[in-house]
């Protein structure tokens, strides 16, 4: 009799842990499914676009798809039973489960990905990135100097070519107006403030530097052929204009890269295997600028093992490494400069995607 109530005691538990399950289930379905879902995409989408720089070192199409939906439908079913002798327990001893209970748990996502492409899409890739962007992505990082580097081709004349079409060195001017206004940057001396009611029209304002940054100031309005008055004033005002050149009206006239632009440039920085080169099927690439000198995606005949973002292509894989901080920052902005044009291409669709996969087991 005392087994008998013991084991009804267990199966109720049991049962109760069954019936209940599925409020742990949903908080759980949250914390394992969101950050897997996550992490897939954003490594998938680094693959997508190191794959298209490598094509494009080899001259050929790419496509991308873009995620525009991930629906997941969890299913939990609970089973539960329990078996009972009647008579004679010799007739059954042994032979009978006196209770058995089981949860299947089943998730089924559905992924939809819509191709990018069109007109629009084309047009924002080859036009030159925003001084909104510029300002945005400098104003907020601790080393906004990679960012001048990459986004800006030229300013008041002073330029940062692509690639080098002849046997030169960087311009050193550039590299030192880089270099003082990262130092007034970071010292909270220089900022960026957009002008009111104005859209994508930015000015930089220098303030509070009289105590120790007279002399940077002093040079990096020499260098930029910006007129020194007497007695600088506190705070400076440079007007920032998309044009070759801006010192004629006091500011700062700035010429900027396009996405495709830094597609370009980092396509000239993956290496090619000797047999491809002999073989004529990648495109050769000028000596690099300033920024292409910095950057570099390897080829390695196995599957690298410390690599940031990794694909394979043509019986090999092309690789970021992941102790290549250079390259890798190169690689961030060029995505987040990407995937807001491909972010904008995907909304401003109102057919619905092309593609979409359900995943079953």
């Amino acid at each position: 009799m005392k087994t008998c109530i013991h084991r009804t005691l267990v199966t109720a538990c049991i049962l109760s842990f069954l019936l209940t399950g599925c409020t742990v289930v949903g908080p759980a379905a949250v914390h394992s499914g969101r950050l897997a879902y996550n992490e897939a995409i954003i490594e998938t989408d680094n693959q997508q676009i190191l794959l298209v720089v490598v094509r494009n070192r080899y001259g050929e199409r790419s496509n991308l798809l873009a995620v525009t939906s991930v629906t997941a439908n969890v299913r939990v079913t609970t089973n539960a039973g329990i078996e009972l002798g009647i008579g004679d327990s010799d007739d059954y001893a042994g032979n009978l489960v006196p209770f058995r209970a089981g949860m299947i748990y089943e998730e089924n996502p559905t992924i939809s990905y819509n191709p990018v492409g069109g007109e629009e899409y084309l047009r924002e890739l080859m036009s030159p990135v925003s001084v909104t962007s510029l300002a945005q992505f400098t104003g907020n990082l601790v080393d906004p100097a990679p960012v001048y580097y990459a986004l800006v081709s030229s300013v008041n004349g002073i330029y940062n070519p692509d690639f080098m079409s002849t046997p030169s060195e960087p311009d050193v001017r550039f590299i030192r107006v880089v270099s003082i206004i990262t130092e007034l940057a970071q010292a909270q001396r220089l900022h960026w403030i957009q002008d009111p009611g104005q859209v994508d029209r930015f000015s930089i304002i220098i303030d509070h530097y009289a105590q120790d940054h007279v002399e940077e100031v002093h040079e990096l309005l020499t260098l930029l052929g910006i007129s020194i008055p007497q007695n600088l004033p506190s705070p400076i005002r440079l007007p920032v204009y998309l044009a070759l050149e801006g010192q004629h009206s006091g500011g700062i006239g700035i010429t900027m890269r396009s996405v495709y632009d830094l597609l370009e440039i980092l396509s000239g920085a993956v290496e090619v295997p000797e047999q491809d080169h002999a073989d004529g099927v990648a495109i050769s690439y000028p000596s690099p600028g300033m920024v292409g000198k910095q950057l570099r995606v390897r080829y390695s005949e196995t599957r690298p093992e410390n690599a940031t973002v990794a694909v394979e292509y043509r019986n090999g894989w092309f690789y970021i490494d992941d102790k290549d901080q250079a390259t890798k920052q190169f690689f961030r902005l060029l995505t987040a400069l990407l995937s807001v044009n491909i972010s904008e291409n995907s909304s401003g669709t109102s057919a619905a995607p092309v593609l979409t996969v359900p995943v079953s087991r």
